[in-house]
């Protein structure tokens, strides 16, 4: 079975994170975070150590292993009665990564709709980064050469997933706005 699924791509700091919380907490929506799996890792764990080597140096962690962990996460979700794959939408948030990842998790999920976040003014990503790195107290978004390599790492790996989608299954939102005023722009373009 292929999971329904909705696509939220962004850079860091976008704004993918936000939206997908608030989707999740609406009925018929299942949540996905990567980063939010990743960081609930045990860090003692061989996948929790390999997470956090890469993710101090602001790179991605292979897909091979992002792709294991997310279908153990996902099954686990399943198991719990968390994720109804028959009722919900799979909100998928941070995975896929790059087109490998794409072509990886074809046999998995059906992406009806991409939306993606976009906020050309990088000073505002920085700043929404370092304003999360203190709310959140996470120090991979702490430091300012971590997240410049985060935000290289995005353009050249991960925005290259619009390529693999039709323009008719892209919704390019501006990021910008406030949650609200993006949120209405997502729901308003759901399948």
């Amino acid at each position: 079975m292929r999971y329904r699924s909705l696509l939220l791509l962004g850079a860091p700091g976008s704004g993918k994170g936000t939206q997908g919380k608030i989707l999740g907490t609406i009925p018929g929506f299942f949540h996905c975070a990567s980063g939010e799996i990743f960081r609930s890792l045990d860090p003692k764990s061989s996948a929790g150590q390999l997470f956090w080597h890469y993710s101090t140096r602001g790179e991605l962690v292979p897909d091979a292993l992002t792709v294991q962990i997310w279908q153990e996460h996902l099954r686990s979700m399943i198991d719990q009665g968390r994720f109804r794959p028959q009722e919900d939408y799979l909100v998928l948030d941070g995975i896929p990564r790059n087109v490998n990842q794409v072509h990886m998790l074809a046999p998995y999920v059906e992406i009806l709709r991409v939306f993606h976040l976009s906020c050309p003014n990088r000073a505002i990503l920085l700043e929404r980064l370092r304003q999360r790195a203190r709310k959140e107290g996470r120090p991979d978004d702490a430091k300012e050469e971590v997240i410049l390599q985060r935000l290289k790492t995005y353009e050249e790996e991960t925005r290259p997933i619009l390529s693999c989608f039709s323009e008719d299954l892209v919704l390019h939102v501006d990021a910008t706005q406030l949650p609200y005023q993006v949120l209405r722009a997502i729901l308003n373009a759901l399948p």
